[in-house]
């Protein structure tokens, strides 16, 4: 009996370190026991993080000055010139606000960010004036185009009146952070318009958001983990033409589904104020946050280019695709409050030609003006990388003083990773060496018991079959 007990014990030692050796070198178990930490449910770590969380983003806002508006107008000057000032350095702080789980492994949010002026990392002074361009008033004329003859000659003869140019001297902070508007106050009768007497080009970024967001949880699978299943209790922008650009989809760029991790894969970012998905495609190996590996994923330059060099863009150009705009600029009219808003990267990176040559001081680089985002390759959550994005104002014949179309660059942001919580830093910091370590030393462990326990299997019943040497 005691040898069939030692066999039975080899024999369970043997297909327990056989089915540890399979999970830990076959099957993602290990891998998932760590991500199950990342599902957003009531009362976890995860989901405090996620309402507030420990990282406090840095924006860096560059705004044209246009230095011969008087000269170009006049006809004296056969381009306008703009210098690139900046950056205003603001810290942004989030916190997800009405936050409601909904039971279906779904969750209800409204956003609501703070933003801190950080003097130490700007160069320039807010307060600094600088001419650019009238956006209220381009935008009026923009409109007026569609007004009765009698309320378009009512507007014309109130804008002579008032003496109202394409551009205007303000100050930086004023004119991203808002102004009460004299012109927009008064045009609204003239005007179909329910925007108020008050405008700033990243007014709506400051204070809480409009929007209703609703996100998957990752309760149900973690496949799905953060992606937005709503926006206003809708599954459709009601922008573009077909499902593929109008659905709603990807994440806010915070967290992505860890599955999609593998390099192959296309990560989706929604932006709300451009009004589309992009997507983030697998560039290189790097590291991020005092060395933590890292995979670069870049937006291809592909993604504001004209339907004749990238056709999957046809579905956000209106039917006809010759009335596109050309590579480089992407209209944002339809969630610019009908404003003739055009998103670009900066200083027209990747854009035609004919952007760059059409005003001085546009001076395109790769390494400034691209957009990348350093993730996590197990957590999938960025710790690195930089959001640059422009925005452009179009003008056109008719359009004050304007004689031929032109794409007015008008600031343009940076957004890079900030401040990070000792809380958030010891957590990657974990679950990159520490759990690597714990994988390896369980792999390792899982095979060596295994082999071990399958030697003394077989050396087991080799002995036991053994017949004793007669003398």
């Amino acid at each position: 009996w005691f040898k069939i007990l030692i066999l039975v014990a080899l024999l369970v030692l043997f297909f327990s370190s056989a089915i540890g050796f399979i999970i830990m070198w076959f099957t993602n178990v290990y891998n998932n026991s760590i991500l199950e930490k990342l599902i957003l449910a009531p009362n976890t770590t995860a989901a405090e993080w996620w309402v507030t969380p420990p990282v406090y983003p840095l924006l860096k806002v560059h705004v044209f000055n246009y230095t011969n508006t008087r000269e170009f107008l006049r006809g004296e000057d056969s381009k306008l010139r703009v210098e690139d000032l900046g950056p205003f350095v603001y810290k942004e702080t989030a916190q997800k606000i009405d936050v409601r789980h909904n039971g279906d492994g779904t969750i209800a949010y409204r956003e609501h960010r703070h933003i801190e002026y950080q003097p130490d990392k700007s160069h320039g002074n807010p307060f600094d004036e600088v001419m650019v361009p009238n956006v209220v008033l381009l935008t009026a004329d923009y409109k007026a185009q569609d007004l009765h003859p009698v309320k378009q000659f009512m507007y014309g003869t109130y804008k002579t009146g008032i003496g109202a140019s394409g551009f205007m001297r303000t100050s930086v902070d004023s004119f991203l952070w808002g102004y009460d508007d004299q012109l927009l106050s008064n045009i609204k009768s003239f005007l179909p318009s329910d925007v108020s007497s008050r405008f700033g080009m990243l007014m709506s970024r400051n204070g809480t958001g409009a929007e209703n967001f609703t996100i998957y949880s990752g309760e149900s699978s973690l496949e799905h983990l953060a992606v937005i299943k709503q926006m206003d209790g809708s599954t459709r922008l009601n922008q573009w033409h077909t499902d593929e650009c109008d659905l709603v989809g990807g994440t806010d760029g915070s967290q992505f589904p860890p599955h999609l991790m593998d390099r192959s894969s296309v990560l989706q970012v929604f932006i709300k104020s451009l009004c589309r998905k992009f997507p983030l495609l697998y560039d290189s190996e790097v590291t991020a946050l005092d060395g933590i590996p890292a995979w670069r994923y870049k937006i291809p330059p592909t993604v504001f280019q004209h339907p004749s060099v990238h056709k999957n863009n046809e579905c956000f150009c209106p039917q006809d695709p010759k009335t596109c705009s050309p590579s480089g600029v992407f209209n944002i009219t339809g969630c610019s409050m009908g404003a003739p808003i055009f998103a670009s990267f900066p200083h027209f990176y990747t854009g035609d030609r004919v952007l760059i040559e059409a005003i001085d001081g546009i001076e395109p680089v790769q390494e400034k003006h691209e957009t990348y985002a350093d993730i996590h390759p197990r957590l999938a959550f960025p710790i690195g990388g930089a959001s640059r994005f422009q925005i452009n104002i179009r003008v056109q014949p008719g359009m004050d003083k304007f004689k031929q179309e032109l794409y007015l660059p008008v600031i343009w942001l940076e957004v890079v990773p900030g401040d990070i919580s000792d809380e958030l830093r010891a957590m990657i910091y974990h679950s990159t060496y520490s759990a690597n370590a714990i994988q390896m030393s369980l792999k390792i462990g899982s095979l060596a018991i295994f082999a071990l326990s399958f030697v003394l299997v077989i050396a087991k019943c080799f002995y036991g079959r053994r017949k004793p040497n007669k003398t």
